[in-house]
């Protein structure tokens, strides 16, 4: 199943591209579905595969838009 992103809510605030961060393994899927969702809606989706852990630390920053885990976090978690 393709992830679901919301382009409505991103053109509104003038949004043209998405950073995000984290898990290796679903990397080279992502990075498909990223190319796919670039070219049906203009909006660039840029991933940096760093690991589950770093992309967890990168969200809680608030450096990225969104990060990716292997695993679901619990509220307290994040």
């Amino acid at each position: 199943m393709a992830p679901t992103l919301a382009p409505l809510a991103l053109a509104n605030t003038g949004t043209t591209s998405l950073t995000g961060a984290g898990a290796t393994f679903p990397y080279p899927l992502y990075s498909k579905w990223f190319d796919m969702y670039h070219e049906k809606t203009g909006i660039e989706i840029n991933y940096q595969s760093i690991g589950s852990g770093g992309g967890i630390q990168q969200i809680k920053a608030g450096t990225v838009d969104f990060g990716a885990s292997d695993a679901p976090l619990s509220d307290a978690r994040l």
